[in-house]
């Protein structure tokens, strides 16, 4: 909706900005230096699958800038709707006691925004 007229620069620079995002999501969640290393490969290997796919196919960049955009901004946005429960349990964990179980009204929940925001994410930039 908002990006039908985006040329392929301005796709990379959603992606990267998306990417630099879910990278700093991940980060906030890591409770050792490895997993704040290990929270950039993920971006890193998208971008480097989009780029290598559309040398080695000549295909359409777009698309898949558009999804690699829309999975990070999800898991961004439900990074941030979850914030409360991700610090709950980085409390319990760094107290050494277990993290809370997650019950089958909690997985209804999330499964319901995890989609509500694809869609919604979906709409917004496509």
């Amino acid at each position: 909706m908002l990006t039908p007229d985006m040329s392929v620069t301005q796709w990379w620079i959603m992606a990267v900005v998306s990417g630099i995002a879910l990278t700093l999501a991940a980060q906030s969640l890591a409770t050792k230096r490895w997993q704040r290393i290990a929270a950039v490969l993920p971006p890193l290997a998208g971008a480097a699958v989009i780029g290598g796919q559309s040398l080695a196919r000549d295909s359409d960049v777009k698309q898949a800038l558009f999804l690699f955009t829309l999975v990070a901004l999800v898991l961004v946005v439900l990074r941030l709707v979850y914030a409360k429960y991700f610090a709950r349990q980085l409390a319990l964990h760094r107290a050494g006691r277990p993290a809370d179980e997650v019950t089958k009204g909690q997985l209804a929940v999330f499964l319901f925004a995890f989609v509500a925001t694809t869609v919604l994410v979906a709409l917004l930039i496509g």
